[in-house]
């Protein structure tokens, strides 16, 4: 059997797994897929929010964290101007005027894991919120993750994230790829496997914070490294799909690549720290996580290489036989088909059709409830061929050391 027809039999054996696995589940637990545990308590939550120039959206966000359904006198509201240069300390000192339980730290900048410390040795509450500054939670969003953490080993609660501006084909698409992000990640949830808090809204024990030594000011993805940080200590990670907070997105590719260039240089940071773990914990994050996280980034890998073969081969082929087509040659009796091909082929196809089922089970649970079967097609074909651009970037920037802030 030819080695790269071993490659392509893998690749595709491992992305049916996965597939099949998060379907199954799903059907498995479909009823539950909103459900959340009704609160018997109600804690102090302090609520940080990093800001650098943030002038155009941190009133809102402002704003959005106000409006929450949560006792009013049971949470604080902390944002953290880390060194901005526009009016972002401003529109909040003003806003501290209305609301009483607003305040301000003003520092020099230092990145978005270093602000959530500072803020954090300075907080009340039993609960630490993070939320971005560009991003707004739902007034029962609070109300709905707060009963998780009356369970003892429960150290971190996230939401559902959509995105706000949804004009332009990257930023509908992007709303497109959270709805698919937030629905796995809930299907995850139920063999205990949330491996990301997200920016926007997620929810921590303090003590478990304070535990594992606050966030890491190292790390591009500060949310994926404290989750995996917690996890791999034996705690538990759940997610509120019925929260809902709202994010603004990029809008343009070049900034969209920006982000998804932090996020993957991120991941690559936080599988490359947590390697000892690797089939040693108590629960899952040894055994699925880390397996999970890094066979993705491994088989983008040698799938780019394996399309990269199928291009240079086959252009150079057809680029020497495009004389001969003009005498008469058919080019296709050249195509070369034994079993083994075949059966690559076959599995290309399940692997394709179970992908179709699998957004339009997304779609059908999220905020696109029409099943657009032209929108999976330009998402499948269009849109995901665009990671290839942020993780290339990320790959040469990792091999270099090259690790900075991207978002800005």
């Amino acid at each position: 059997m030819d080695f790269v027809v071993v490659v392509y039999t893998i690749m595709f054996f491992f992305g049916i797994y996965f597939l099949c696995l998060f379907i199954l589940l799903y059907f498995q637990n479909r009823k539950e897929l909103y459900d959340y545990p009704i609160p018997k308590r109600f804690p102090f939550v302090s609520i940080i929010t990093p800001a650098y120039n943030e002038e155009e959206g941190i009133r809102e966000t402002i704003e959005a964290v106000m409006s929450l359904n949560y006792p009013k006198n049971k949470f604080e509201h902390i944002i953290v101007n880390d060194g901005s240069k526009d009016k972002t300390a401003e529109i909040v000192k003003n806003l501290m005027k209305k609301y009483r339980n607003l305040k301000l730290i003003s520092k020099e900048n230092s990145g978005k894991a270093d602000s959530l410390n500072v803020a954090l040795k300075k907080s009340k509450g039993e609960i630490i919120a993070v939320v971005d500054a560009d991003s707004y939670p739902s007034p029962d969003s609070i109300m709905k993750m707060i009963g998780y953490f009356e369970e003892e080993k429960v150290a971190a609660v996230t939401s559902r994230v959509l995105v706000k501006n949804k004009r332009n084909f990257i930023e509908k698409f992007q709303a497109i790829d959270y709805a698919v992000i937030a629905w796995g990640r809930k299907v995850l949830d139920f063999i205990g496997c949330v491996y990301v808090t997200n920016g926007p809204l997620s929810l921590y024990k303090k003590k478990c914070i304070l535990e594992v030594g606050g966030f890491d000011p190292k790390n591009m993805t500060e949310d994926i490294e404290i989750t995996w940080h917690l996890m791999s200590l034996g705690y538990k990670t759940k997610m509120s799909y019925s929260t809902e907070v709202y994010t603004t997105v990029p809008d343009n590719l070049k900034i969209w690549i920006k982000q998804r260039v932090r996020w993957n240089v991120g991941g690559m940071q936080t599988i490359v720290k947590y390697r000892k773990f690797f089939f040693k914990t108590e629960n899952l994050f040894g055994y699925f996580v880390l397996n999970y996280v890094f066979i993705s980034f491994f088989l983008t890998f040698i799938g780019f290489l394996l399309w990269l073969r199928f291009m240079i081969l086959n252009s150079v082929f057809y680029i020497n036989l495009f004389p001969y087509i003009f005498s008469g040659y058919n080019p296709f009796k050249f195509w070369n088909f034994n079993f083994y091909i075949s059966f690559v082929v076959v599995l290309g196809l399940i692997f394709l059709i179970l992908s179709f089922v699998y957004y339009k089970t997304t779609m059908s649970n999220s905020e696109f409830k029409k099943k657009n079967l032209f929108k999976i097609i330009v998402y499948i074909f269009i849109y995901r061929p665009l990671y290839l651009i942020p993780y290339l970037i990320s790959l040469y920037k990792a091999v270099k050391g090259d690790i900075r802030w991207y978002t800005k």
